[in-house]
């Protein structure tokens, strides 16, 4: 949400916003590395549930298609429009879009999995 609100900002012209948010993905991106497997590490550590184990599985699978080849590639594209460039048309930003909202999906299936399991104990 935050990209799509800076890219309505009037006084922030398109190169800087494209440069600002390449940098903002990228740091969200590492600490999302970390969690994710520190949340991969959890899971099949303490837990035997298959709807944790598939949205942890989901989760770290996600991210890491995002950050070994989604990212890169939207920050290409953006170094490209930032240059005075237009990049090819290609999905790459929709995948990347359906992806966020699957996570969040998938989190929020983990979140109630995980207090059902906890009122069940």
């Amino acid at each position: 949400m935050e990209a799509w609100v800076k890219f309505r900002a009037e006084s922030l012209d398109l190169p800087t916003a494209l440069d600002v948010g390449r940098h903002v993905f990228g740091a969200l991106n590492a600490v999302e590395r970390v969690f994710s497997v520190f949340l991969l590490v959890v899971v099949f550590y303490k837990f035997t549930d298959k709807v944790v184990v598939t949205a942890g599985v989901l989760i770290f699978t996600f991210i890491v298609a995002q950050s070994g080849y989604l990212l890169p590639e939207l920050s290409e594209n953006a170094q490209l429009i930032m240059q005075g460039m237009q990049p090819e048309k290609s999905s790459v930003h929709m995948t990347y879009i359906v992806m966020e909202v699957l996570k969040v999906v998938a989190l929020f299936v983990l979140g109630l999995r995980q207090v059902k399991l906890f009122e069940k104990n």
